[in-house]
């Protein structure tokens, strides 16, 4: 038996709008500008972000 890490979770656009008060047009901004976690493309034509990432930006706005 080996010990391997839980999966990370994933989050669509639609999640990721229901935890930030963004726009969809401002996260992929502030995406592009480095100020937000890049998503990951996960099939043709859909993307989602690592809740961890998220939650660590979150983080670091306190820490400002």
């Amino acid at each position: 038996m080996t010990d391997q890490p839980a999966p990370r979770k994933m989050l669509n656009l639609k999640q990721i709008l229901a935890i930030v008060p963004f726009s969809r047009s401002t996260i992929y901004r502030e995406m592009e500008e480095g100020r937000f976690p890049k998503a990951r493309e996960i099939a043709p034509r859909r993307i989602a972000w690592y809740e961890d990432d998220v939650s660590a930006w979150q983080a670091g706005l306190d820490r400002r």
